[in-house]
């Protein structure tokens, strides 16, 4: 902020963030299981929490019984307007409690620092931040000249059907925002606090989903022959990737930062039919791609690898190859307006500039920019108890909560800076 003024703003809004309110609205959250295609109850708690907190909230029916919470706190007019987007699914589903803590619906405090349990990592505990930030504006009474936007939303995990694997739990990839968007949740510009423990994100990785189909011949083992084994056949495919793979990587590598490729499922046969070959074996990829590389790219270069492997071995003649996800990448320059607000509110608050990032995984970042709103990932989640940033399957979901809360300062500076105070 730029003149005393503001400053004075600044510092009145921050005085009124309550550590106690933002610890206990986690541990709320976390505690309404949502896994994907399930988000009905935690879309419900969130809209409540939203109309408690003075903002005027939707629920989105997007079917199934399935929810986006789009909540508007109202500005004067004449500001421009500033979304929090979060997703209410989480990575995980209650069948994991078993690992532990950092796995249970149950929000759990561990030593006034860190808080555990499903979804505090990813990303609960933003969608927490995002409402203690518009509280602390509220209770030091700014009133505000833009509207604050807040869209929690459903099926945003990196989830999609495909064959027999169908239904509201695999329908995810951004279904929530995209509808959310399309559906009057929109703004000037939008954060969104994916875990990238206080890293700034303007660069979205794409990804491509790819099924690769090899035909065998389904018969029984006393008349099968190698040669026409799917499963057999599919080797030669699965050889060939392995070797295109990194020189992939190398070849698209932007500086130390790598994309990648997995192998991610391989299906065919019936292990309780051991007396027959199967009729196919399909092979399942995932490419990601750089920001400005679009879907169909990486098609085509799977499919000419994979036809080039075809001339050599006949007997993977009718070997197809189908995208099932398409998910192209985004990105804003770090000049943007956005940016440049985020890195000014970064800085005061912890005396440094934010460290860029690109980042691998995939969010509903691409999805806002694809429509015309600029945004970023950018969150506090993201610091791991043992030293170090990232997630732990070990140690499952946790936060820190000192963390949060100099977020949540941040995103009431950005809040104020943004959208404005009304005269």
């Amino acid at each position: 902020m730029s003149n005393k003024a503001d400053a004075n703003l600044v510092t009145r809004a921050l005085e009124h963030i309550d550590r106690h309110r933002l610890v206990d609205l986690v541990v709320q959250l976390v505690n309404v299981p949502s896994p994907t295609g399930s988000e009905g109850d935690m879309a419900r708690a969130l809209h409540e929490v939203l109309r408690g907190a003075n903002f005027r909230s939707t629920l989105q029916p997007i079917g199934d019984q399935r929810y986006n919470a789009v909540g508007i706190l109202e500005g004067a007019g004449r500001g421009r307007s500033l979304m929090f987007n979060g997703h209410l699914d989480t990575s995980f589903g209650p069948e994991q409690a078993s690992r532990g803590i950092g796995y249970r619906c149950e929000g759990t405090v561990v030593d006034d620092e860190w808080i555990y349990g499903m979804g505090s990592f990813n990303m609960k505990s933003a969608l927490a931040t995002y409402v203690v930030a518009s509280e602390a504006i509220q209770a030091a009474g700014i009133k505000l000249a833009g509207d604050v936007v807040i869209a929690g939303v459903c099926g945003e995990i990196e989830k999609a059907p495909v064959n027999h694997f169908d239904g509201p739990s695999y329908q995810g990839y951004g279904v929530g925002t995209k509808y959310a968007i399309t559906h009057g949740a929109v703004a000037d510009y939008c954060i969104l606090g994916e875990p990238t423990n206080m890293m700034l994100i303007p660069r979205h990785c794409g990804t491509t989903w790819l099924k690769i189909r090899v035909p065998g011949v389904l018969i029984h083992t006393a008349w099968s022959k190698p040669e026409q084994n799917a499963i057999s056949n599919a080797t030669l495919l699965l050889d060939a990737l392995h070797k295109w793979m990194p020189e992939y990587i190398e070849r698209n590598a932007v500086g130390d930062f790598r994309p990648k490729v997995n192998i991610a499922a391989i299906e065919g046969g019936w292990p309780w039919r051991g007396a027959r070959t199967p009729d196919d074996c399909c092979i399942y990829l995932d490419v990601r791609t750089l920001p400005d590389v679009l879907p169909v790219q990486a098609y085509n270069e799977v499919r000419q690898l994979v036809r080039g492997v075809v001339s050599k071995h006949p007997a993977l003649t009718g070997t197809t190859v189908d995208i099932y996800v398409s998910a192209p990448g985004t990105s804003i320059p770090d000049d943007h307006a956005l940016i440049k607000t985020i890195v000014g509110a970064h800085t005061e608050q912890l005396g440094t500039a934010p460290e860029f990032g690109m980042e691998t995984w995939y969010s509903d970042a691409a999805h806002m920019n694809r429509y015309g709103i600029p945004t970023v990932n950018y969150g506090s989640a993201g610091r791991l108890r043992s030293g170090g940033a990232g997630f732990s399957t070990h140690q499952g979901e946790h936060v820190h909560i000192g963390d949060m809360v100099d977020m949540t300062r941040i995103y009431v500076r950005c809040i104020l800076e943004i959208c404005g105070v009304a005269a």
